[in-house]
């Protein structure tokens, strides 16, 4: 079965990314579209430090195609570089602020960076002691230009003194710099978070990043001048795509936080009315279990994007009190689907909701490649605009999910209900294999969380002699939750088939989680195997 339906008939966007940013400027000049913690940032001002950075990056002979790694957190400066670099068909690669001199050192070689932009979160010295260990033991010939954003002078340019050489380059050049730059080219180089494989770096064209945001954002209802706050980081494409590049179309306000922190979510969405907002399950958890969660006026939310089981849902919309909460479902790779304000409550809090505008959605038989029925779960397929243009240096891999007519393989598993709304199923690599018999993590997860006791739960496959693998539980209680182990198991086996239920159950007091909120199953899995 498959369908291809959406709300906006005007969308994808087929422009790039600094003639968006131009034309918001015409329309909406000095007023605010991106607050970052306390600065507030016109599209005017966008613009002008967009094209600071892309002369800077001219004179420092960096063009179109080079790779240019961030390093950075949420703050302005992250946006001035990304929308530099798109003005002159530059690459941006996001770096993983929590990355250590492996990781970075991947990346820098797998990309072929040509300069380095990074920012101390913390002022600490801790970026450059992992820079500096990565370029003693590593040679990455392509890169020539490392600057540091901060006041402390030291072996590398300071991000006041890189944009003076913005001086050098002429209206003309960067004119004619900025003609040559395609909606088909790529703009950004984001790496998949690596959690099941060695990460990769998809390349991302500008009408998928200018687009991604945009209509999830109008099936949230967020209209002109109105806010939407992020809880995304930027190095992530919920926020390089799904938040950054918002205003340039809807002419709303995106704010951002300089990093992820419950308290601040809350002070931030009072202090700028935001409207609408997103966040993973585990963000909603954190926020509503912190001391201090009643003591802000978070009223003026009416809409949110949420990942959570139907549970979860109905409590965040109750508590919360956003009546608009829909969920979506999205990979780096390809397109996604969202829930919208104006369908029916079951239907946004049990399903994804539909393709976005121009994004067709097929279920596969992940085996054979035939096309499924309605109710039937099977690997999903995702084809239109929103997709990578390849794997960097990795055409077999490309292959390897694209197919013959430009779809992609998401090796992710669900189904079409009769009313082409996308239900989750989970991952192909995440199924356990109990006895020859398939079963998804997320099915026992969403039966756990049934429970009034359990807060969180994370489901992983435990080795078994006999049956190849079971099924272990990571549950953390609610404040107050007394279930023990041997009850909850109970509780599952009331609920479902047998070899779905939970063989064993840890509890814990967190889940190692990635800063976009997920839960970092292979993590969980080595800190349970520690505990043994």
């Amino acid at each position: 079965m498959s369908t291809e339906t959406g709300p906006l008939s005007t969308y994808p966007r087929r422009e790039t990314l600094g003639a968006a940013l131009a034309a918001a400027v015409d329309r909406w000049g000095d007023t605010t579209g991106w607050v970052f913690e306390d600065q507030r940032i016109s599209f005017a001002e966008m613009n002008a430090a967009a094209d600071a950075v892309a002369g800077a990056l001219l004179a420092s002979g960096v063009g179109q195609g080079d790779v240019v790694a961030l390093w950075t957190g949420n703050i302005p400066e992250f946006a001035h570089a990304m929308y530099g670099c798109a003005r002159i068909g530059a690459i941006a690669a996001p770096v993983n602020i929590r990355s250590r001199s492996f990781e970075l050192s991947n990346l820098l070689a797998d990309s072929g960076a040509k300069a380095l932009i990074f920012a101390e979160p913390l002022g600490d010295g801790r970026l450059d002691a992992i820079l500096n260990t990565s370029l003693s033991e590593h040679d990455f010939p392509g890169i020539s230009l490392i600057v540091e954003i901060g006041t402390n002078a030291g072996a590398h340019i300071l991000w006041k003194d890189f944009l003076r050489r913005a001086d050098q380059i002429s209206a003309h050049r960067l004119a004619d710099a900025t003609s040559k730059v395609g909606s088909e080219d790529p703009v950004l180089l984001q790496y998949t978070s690596g959690t099941t494989a060695s990460p990769k770096g998809a390349l991302l064209n500008h009408v998928y990043v200018l687009n991604f945001g945009t209509e999830l954002c109008s099936r949230l209802g967020v209209g002109e001048g109105e806010s939407f706050l992020n809880t995304q980081p930027f190095y992530h494409v919920g926020g390089s795509c799904g938040a950054l590049p918002v205003p340039l179309t809807l002419g709303c306000i995106i704010v951002s936080p300089g990093h992820y922190e419950p308290l601040r979510i809350l002070e931030l969405i009072e202090r700028e009315r935001c409207v609408s907002r997103s966040g993973y399950g585990a963000m909603y958890v954190t926020e509503l279990n912190h001391p201090r969660f009643g003591d802000f006026d978070i009223s003026s939310l009416r809409s949110g994007w949420c990942v959570g089981t139907p549970a979860l849902l109905n409590e965040v919309r109750d508590r919360m009190g956003i009546d608009g909460l829909v969920q979506i479902y999205g990979s780096t790779e390809a397109g996604g689907t969202g829930g919208s304000i104006d369908e029916p409550w079951e239907k946004r809090s049990t399903t994804c909701g539909k393709p976005v505008t121009g994004v067709e959605l097929r279920i596969i038989d992940p085996d054979t490649g035939a096309e499924l029925p309605a109710n039937q779960v099977g690997e999903i397929v995702l084809g239109g605009w929103w997709r990578m243009n390849e794997y960097l240096g990795r055409p077999m891999e490309t292959r390897k999910v694209v197919d013959p007519k430009g779809r992609i393989r998401t090796g992710d598993l669900g189904f079409l209900d009769e009313d082409g709304y996308l239900h989750f199923s989970g991952r192909i690599k995440e199924m356990l294999k109990v006895g020859g018999e398939n079963v998804s993590p997320l099915e026992v997860e969403s039966v756990l969380l049934t429970h009034p006791d359990v807060a969180q739960a994370a489901v992983i496959g435990m080795p078994d002699p006999r049956l190849n693998e079971v099924v272990l539980a990571a549950v953390k209680l609610r404040a107050g939750g007394t279930v023990r182990e041997q009850e909850l198991i109970e509780f599952c086996r009331k609920r479902m088939a047998g070899f779905r239920v939970p063989r064993e159950v840890r509890f814990v007091s967190s889940f190692p989680v990635t800063d976009s909120g997920k839960i970092q199953k292979r993590l969980l899995a080595e800190q349970l195997g520690s505990d043994e």
